[in-house]
């Protein structure tokens, strides 16, 4: 599970206070500077979202699938899928395979 502590974008304390909601998501107010704000930190569900990505593709599902399921654009998702093709790409043969005659 991913924790995150909300700072005041104002002045950066971390003295915040739940003051309300606006549409569902929880409004907060900065107890130092009396700052109000939404305070919604973006890279956690951007994090989830990217994760679930990731999972798709190692199930092979489509690019086109894969869009129409999380909402991302399909160049992010190519993005993605070269990134993590480089971080589990198998490390090329050095040796020629057996009954191959190298001059």
């Amino acid at each position: 599970m991913l924790q995150t502590t909300l700072t005041c974008g104002k002045c950066g304390s971390t003295a915040l206070r739940k003051n309300g909601s606006r549409n569902g998501q929880p409004k907060y107010q900065c107890t130092a500077c009396r700052h109000q704000a939404l305070f919604v930190p973006a890279a956690v569900g951007k994090a989830a979202r990217y994760a679930q990505v990731a999972a798709l593709l190692l199930e092979r599902v489509s690019q086109r699938a894969i869009v129409r399921l999380t909402g991302i654009s399909r160049p992010t998702i190519v993005k993605l899928a070269k990134k993590s093709a480089s971080h589990t790409a198998p490390a090329a043969q050095t040796e020629p395979a057996a009954g191959t005659r190298t001059r």
